[in-house]
């Protein structure tokens, strides 16, 4: 009688535990299909940028420290942090592609220009689950620039939608 009670409770603790993982299952593959569906969103909208920010300190994905003014110090380093908006994911047998790259421009105020770096970052993931959450980061020593107003510019290329998109920012180099 002992040993049906233990196997009975034996029974029941598995029953639950693929109930258990069943359910997870289930949640899982609803989450993928949310995931799918705001790819399909965001591959029909237009490149772009999100957050743009001159910073202090960039940490990771929507953490970072912007500047209150967009002043760096001779000598110091300019530190951008954006996200790509809309950027397009290819899903080709379960698996999710992407491809940007970036080119940092960056002019005196008057239009001289001073670099002209192309694929300063190149971002490409092929995964199994959709990237849904990207940042850039763009670090560039200001060197013996002279004191005096710039421009950076960003310029997105997304690789499988043939799309483009720029932002500029203009920042100070002081002494």
């Amino acid at each position: 009688m002992k040993m049906r009670k233990i196997l009975l409770l034996v029974v029941v603790v598995l029953l639950i535990g693929f109930y258990s993982q069943a359910k997870a299952d289930e949640i899982s593959e609803k989450v993928l299909q949310l995931k799918d569906k705001i790819v399909e969103i965001q591959n029909k909208g237009k490149l772009g940028f999100r957050n743009f920010a001159v910073c202090s300190k960039i940490f990771t994905f929507a953490s970072y420290v912007p500047l209150k003014e967009t002043k760096v110090k001779q000598g110091g380093e300019l530190l951008i942090y954006f996200e790509p908006a809309n950027l397009f994911t290819n899903k080709i047998d379960g698996r999710y592609d992407i491809w940007l790259t970036q080119d940092m421009i960056v002019q005196t105020e008057g239009g001289k220009l001073l670099l002209d770096k192309k694929d300063a970052l190149v971002h490409r993931y092929n995964t199994a689950s959709p990237v849904l959450d990207l940042y850039c980061k763009n670090t560039l020593t200001v060197g013996n620039l002279p004191p005096g107003k710039y421009v950076f510019k960003a310029v997105l290329h997304d690789k499988l939608k043939d799309a483009h998109a720029s932002k500029s920012i203009v920042f100070e180099v002081v002494k």
